[in-house]
């Protein structure tokens, strides 16, 4: 209820009102709207950047695992490669340690010199070259003990129970984590940021699997090797085995875990893990390992936070300024109106002196203008009311009378007419039959003829010449017969043949020719009337063409009914691009062509 009495009181009877909440909408939703647009421009560009940050430590990390994947492989590689060191490994891992020593013993005393390629002088080489390893363990399948290097030394661990029956075993090649690791934990030491690959050995003659290759790798130097890009601006970042078993986490919380997200690692948008997240996978490196970077939604709403108050105070500032400008241009246009509708209510009461004043140029001042101009019409017709009473009445009996002269001239032409047949004057009762008819068209047909029509009326005109100049005048006609059709306003040609008849004909002579010409074409009709007569001099001739291009005044009366006078009414009843074209010289002729359109009567 208070929103519809709101509505009545200032909104329903007060345009005004109306304006300003309708625009003040308008400029408020689309400012809202361009915010969020930009909002989410920069969530997307910040977003875009946190992902390209993180794909950038991911092919790091998948750089740095892959190093140590391959360095072992080499390492394996050239175990096999050696054959001294094949030999003295497998032996190691075949026979108790005393019966090694022996047997290395035998050897010195064969060769009699001591020979350095040796499993032992080989692991020990190689756990100092490479940075990154925390120990290497040799485990021996059939007698069941442990080899570790560590620090430069090497100790011996005997075991009675089998790899295989452990509770969570070691798979033969592979990555393990640190919690999933089978060996006891007297034989290293108890950190949590290790992990593991194992590789299985062979027999090189066998091929009889014979123990295993366990080397430990620290994650701190993972850590190490990302340096500043490790931070947690730059995203989480997991490496995990393809069990799902987490072998490195830059955040610390899942180290030696089973991820409990694994299955969302792959999806394409924003997924729920620890928070709503986004993925980037590196699933192709040569390890085997899954290198997973997550980048969370609330690292960057974080950095949004002042993007977003910056675009809320630029938002509110764009609106409060567009609503007081808004609400400021339409107050003065209110308080305009607010006098246009003051002055009307006077006119209402009956105060016809009340005007206007406004200094604008816009629609109001029009409507101001107008005003007045009524007011001051208003003032004229009541002035004149009597007048106008009288004037009706006269108008009213010369209606009357207009309607008996025509009949009282025609039966007057035609007695005179009869009386001229009785005496033997046939031609005197064939001028006055040819002025009769004229009359008659001129005065019955409605303003708008045919061509035909009009021809016909100029011919009788002619033909009156044609009597009164026997044998002086010869009249030509060449009309398209598609062009007899069309329509033309009434009396067009026969000023243009009077104006001949008038200044151009020349009585001396025998020879004088007018000719018509009508020809349709490209939508528009052109009737040429050419003559021989005397012509017109050039200084009467350049006035006569300015004339036809200047309009006459439309409250103006026509002064003639001469060249300009039908040029005239061609315009205003066809358009400005239509009219007249004269052509002269003297003794030579005249030429006017006549433009008008094809206009075709409507049949029903």
């Amino acid at each position: 209820m208070n929103i519809k009495k709101f509505y009545q009181n200032h909104l329903q009877k007060k345009l005004f009102n109306k304006i300003l909440a309708i625009y003040s909408s308008i400029i408020i939703i689309t400012l809202i709207a361009s915010s969020i647009t930009v909002y989410k421009y920069y969530e997307q560009t910040i977003t875009r950047q946190h992902v390209d940050a993180n794909r950038e430590v991911l092919d790091y990390v998948s750089l740095y695992m892959n190093q140590q994947y391959e360095g072992i492989q080499l390492a394996i590689q050239q175990i096999y490669s050696d054959a001294s060191v094949s030999e003295d490994l497998s032996y190691f891992l075949q026979h108790d340690y005393g019966d090694y020593l022996k047997y290395r013993l035998d050897q010195f005393a064969e060769i009699g010199s001591f020979v350095p390629h040796t499993f032992d002088t080989y692991f020990k080489t190689y756990l100092n070259q490479k940075s990154g390893i925390s120990d290497v363990i040799l485990y021996s399948s059939e007698k069941e003990f442990y080899y570790l290097y560590k620090n430069n030394t090497r100790q011996l661990y005997k075991r009675d129970i089998d790899i295989s029956e452990q509770k969570s075993p070691i798979p033969k090649n592979g990555w393990v984590s640190h919690e999933k690791k089978l060996l006891l934990k007297e034989i290293r030491e108890d950190n949590n940021n290790l992990y593991t690959i194992t590789r299985e050995l062979k027999d090189p003659i066998s091929l009889k699997t014979i123990g295993m290759l366990i080397i430990d790798f620290d994650a701190e130097l993972i850590s190490k090797w990302l340096g500043s890009k490790g931070t947690e601006n730059n995203g989480q970042v997991l490496v995990l085995t393809p069990s799902g078993d987490v072998i490195y986490d830059s955040l610390g919380r899942y180290m030696g875990q089973q991820y409990p997200h694994i299955a969302g690692l792959y999806s394409d948008s924003w997924t729920a893990l620890d928070g709503l997240s986004k993925i980037n996978l590196n699933t192709t490196n040569s390890s085997g390992l899954i290198v997973a970077g997550i980048i969370q939604k609330s690292q960057v709403n974080k950095e949004m936070v002042v993007v977003r108050n910056w675009i809320i105070g630029i938002t509110a500032a764009l609106i409060v300024a567009a609503m007081s400008i808004t609400y400021g241009i339409i107050l003065r246009f209110s308080k305009k109106v607010k006098i246009i509708v003051k002055s009307m209510k006077r006119l209402q009461e009956g105060d016809l002196s009340t005007r206007i004043h406004l200094n604008r140029e816009d629609e109001l001042q029009l409507i101001a203008n107008n005003f007045n101009y009524m007011c001051e019409r208003l003032e004229l017709y009541i002035n004149k009311v009597y007048i106008s009473e009288i004037t009706q009445k006269n108008a009213e009996l010369v209606a009357l009378q207009s309607q008996i002269n025509p009949h009282f001239l025609y039966n007057t032409l035609e007695a005179i007419r009869m009386r001229a047949i009785s005496q033997g004057a046939k031609d005197v009762g064939q001028m006055i039959y040819i002025l009769s008819t004229l009359f008659r068209t001129m005065i019955k047909k409605s303003m708008v003829v045919t061509i035909a029509d009009e021809i016909e009326y100029c011919n009788l005109y002619l033909e009156l010449f044609q009597i009164r100049h026997k044998e002086k005048l010869q009249i030509e006609s060449r009309i398209s017969p598609v062009a007899m059709s069309c329509s033309i306003v009434k009396l067009l040609i026969q000023p243009v043949i009077e104006n001949y008849i008038v200044h151009g004909f020349r009585p001396e002579r025998f020879d004088n020719l007018i000719r018509i010409e009508v020809t349709e074409s490209d939508g528009s009709i052109q009737i040429a009337i050419r003559d021989n007569g005397n012509g017109i001099i050039p200084s009467k001739l350049m006035e006569l063409q300015k004339m036809l291009q200047v309009s006459m005044r439309m409250d103006a009366p026509p002064t003639s009914l001469g060249l300009c006078n039908v040029n005239e009414r061609i315009k205003l009843y066809y358009g400005t691009e239509y009219g007249l074209t004269i052509a002269s010289e003297i003794g030579e002729g005249t030429t006017v062509i006549m433009n008008i359109p094809v206009v075709r009567e409507s049949t029903k």
